[in-house]
């Protein structure tokens, strides 16, 4: 016997179809009422059919909603928008999430986030939507906008401060210094021993304060004095810095090797000057053997992670991250010279393209510090 289709058996047993219809409208009626999403169904601009959680959200009764206009509980800036948004999504007949503000029956302004999509009901065109709250989500939003720019605010004024501090306190330095040059050429040897040495203390602390304040005005001028960004040849960048480098490179015997290195987006100024402080530190704090220093790169996703390793003295590991601080020296000045401001200008060189700086080290066996560039590009200025 031939195989009836499965629309013939239907026909044959209608009281199937009509089971199927049943159960069909049953699992409807248990996911629409019981989803924890506000499902609403909207008839002539006016509630039809609610579930629990909207009225819920809506600080209602289930049967209160039922027969009130829709709109009324939108707040009135927004109406407009919603509306428009809804007849959009109906004609295209999607149901992409729009967000806007809503009024409870206790006046309660929330958030939340709106799909609407055409249906069918009792044999009439209507609109099934779901409401869900986000209102703590953007209060997080906003509270997190207010902080960036409170940080940005204070990022600012700082680099404002530093930049006066360092910029008008060079000339009335420059006058002592000056004349601090001028007393010991002139009265060198003229005066008693304790006479020469407190003018050259006052020679040598003139002489490093405009040190630090160069070395300060430097660091504040990283976000607003630098460059746009553009693609960069990082190959050709440390060229650049080794060739900065070269006679502090001969006098230590250092060995320097560098990988194939991508092409950046970036600040070229500032890359070089990373390179250079990183590669020049190497040379600095080595051991008694030559310094060999290794630069090498790797990318994952947009992010571009650059390592200098070295064979030099090394770090404790509980100074990582504090010597990336502003003045913040682990040597004595007449061990190592410098202001300890290197690092600091390098990680906020990072920082402003989109990466980090961080270093694996232990002391007596070298260090190998990383900073990060993202090629979706940083804070350009």
């Amino acid at each position: 016997m031939k195989q009836r289709s499965r629309t013939s058996e239907l026909i044959a047993r209608p009281e199937m179809m009509a089971g199927e219809v049943k159960q069909t409208s049953e699992l409807f009626r248990i996911l629409f009422h019981r989803s924890p999403i506000g499902t609403y169904i909207v008839q002539n601009g006016v509630f039809r059919l609610v579930n629990r959680q909207l009225a819920y959200i809506l600080g209602y009764d289930d049967d209160e909603l039922i027969g009130k206009p829709a709109l009324g509980f939108v707040l009135a800036e927004d109406r407009e928008a919603v509306r428009e948004n809804a007849i959009r999504m109906l004609k295209a007949g999607c149901s992409l999430g729009y967000e806007f503000r809503i009024i409870t029956k206790q006046a309660r302004v929330k958030w939340v986030m709106e799909t609407v999509a055409p249906v069918y009901h009792q044999r009439k065109r209507a609109t099934l939507g779901s409401l869900i709250d986000v209102t703590e989500r953007k209060q997080v939003e906003e509270r997190l906008k207010q902080i960036t720019a409170e940080m940005q605010r204070s990022n600012t004024e700082l680099e404002q401060f530093a930049y006066v501090i360092s910029h008008d306190l060079q000339e009335p330095l420059r006058m002592v210094s000056s004349y601090t040059q001028l007393l010991a050429k002139r009265y060198s040897g003229k005066l008693d021993s304790d006479a020469d040495e407190f003018i050259s203390y006052a020679v040598d602390g003139a002489r490093r304060m405009q040190i630090l304040l160069q070395d300060l005005l430097e660091y504040s001028r990283v976000g607003t004095r630098g460059k746009p960004f553009a693609l960069v040849n990082c190959e050709h960048v440390v060229q650049q810095a080794l060739a900065n480098l070269k006679i502090a490179i001969e006098e230590s015997g250092a060995s320097v090797s560098y990988d194939v290195l991508p092409t950046v987006l970036g600040d070229e100024g500032q890359l070089v000057q990373v390179f250079q402080n990183l590669i020049g530190n190497a040379i600095k704090f080595r051991r008694d053997e030559p310094p060999r220093v290794r630069v090498s790169a790797g990318r994952r996703n947009s992010m571009v992670t650059f390592s200098i390793e070295d064979n030099g003295i090394g770090i404790n590991s509980q100074h990582s991250q504090s010597i990336f601080e502003i003045f913040r020296r682990l040597h004595t000045r007449d061990e190592y010279p410098g202001t300890g401001m290197g690092l600091a200008i390098c990680k906020k060189i990072a920082e402003r393209h989109g990466g980090t700086m961080s270093v694996v080290s232990q002391p007596g066996k070298g260090s190998t510090f990383h900073f990060s560039v993202d090629m979706a590009g940083g804070e350009s200025s």
